[in-house]
């Protein structure tokens, strides 16, 4: 796209599309004041004089400026040029989660991925805020190992009694929906650790763990599915992923905090388990070398 062709907001010289989704799209730009790269996420006119789209919108806007995390995308200005409402936030230089997945994780990356996703979500459901959309392509990194939450367009501030949503129309993505999401529900703190767990799935073995041939079959998978197995050099995370999963959300963690918590006595008892291992071989070659220095004398050639 030309220069020409991108929008024009007063105070920013917009360079290029970075993602483009079905309500908006993001632009890397310059804030020319402070002459720095950002991010502007772009509400095209059409929806703009939407007055649903245009509430949630300036909904987002509000919501992520009050939550100021290291792992929550940093939001810098809102406002609107010519019916165009827009967001201009922090640009993050990293990939997206989406990417990583598909060149494959570590354990140790996934977990540690996790309990950071699983901190900003903590911070955010203390602010009564819950996510609603949790997938990889809505976690970036803002360097090699840092990820960050991003994308609160469907947040739900739970002390908010405004209705945006019709009805009975359930809203989030279908591969990483909570149960109570796929039946139009009412959802919670635990409905965002749900879709952490089906993220932590895919992060650990590269697909997920409900696909369906269509939306509605993925969904009923959600409800109605098995709890997937990992395989047997990944077992050791089969507990954590059994709460995330529940479909009872009073079998869930009940916050993010207690699911860090988990994970990190996970990786204790592997710590701990890595470190008998080691020192029973140290034992076994002192032993075998003793052995040998008492064996010595009776050696034929020692004499």
């Amino acid at each position: 796209m030309a220069t020409s062709e991108l929008p024009q907001i007063p105070g920013y010289r917009l360079e290029k599309i970075l993602g483009k989704g079905a309500m908006a799209t993001v632009y890397l730009a310059i804030q020319e004041s402070l002459d720095r790269r950002v991010a502007i996420k772009v509400l095209p006119a059409h929806l703009g004089n939407d007055p649903i789209f245009s509430k949630r919108f300036v909904k987002e806007g509000k919501t992520v400026a009050r939550l100021a995390h290291p792992h929550i995308v940093t939001i810098y200005d809102t406002g609107s040029h010519q019916q165009q409402l827009y967001i201009a936030m922090e640009y993050l230089e990293g990939d997206s989660l989406k990417q990583r997945i598909k060149a494959g994780l570590t354990p140790e990356q996934s977990a540690n991925y996790l309990c950071q996703i699983a901190q900003a979500l903590g911070y955010a459901h203390r602010q009564h805020c819950i996510h609603r959309d949790i997938k990889p392509a809505n976690i970036l990194f803002r360097d090699a190992e840092t990820a960050v939450l991003s994308d609160f367009g469907i947040a739900k501030n739970l002390e908010d009694k405004t209705q945006l949503t019709a009805v009975g129309w359930r809203i989030g993505t279908p591969n990483y929906m909570s149960p109570e999401q796929a039946m139009a529900k009412p959802v919670d703190a635990r409905s965002d650790l749900y879709s952490l767990g089906i993220l932590f799935y895919e992060m650990l073995t590269g697909t997920r763990p409900y696909q369906g041939s269509d939306a509605f079959e993925t969904a009923r998978l959600h409800v109605k599915g098995p709890l997937p197995i990992l395989p047997e050099p990944l077992k050791r995370f089969q507990s954590v992923l059994n709460r995330l999963l529940a479909k009872d959300p009073l079998a869930r963690f009940a916050s993010a905090e207690e699911l860090i918590q988990a994970v990190q006595k996970v990786n204790a008892s592997l710590s701990r388990s890595g470190s008998q291992r080691l020192r029973i071989w140290i034992l076994a070659a002192l032993l075998a070398a003793l052995a040998g220095l008492l064996a010595y004398p009776f050696w034929p050639f020692a004499h």
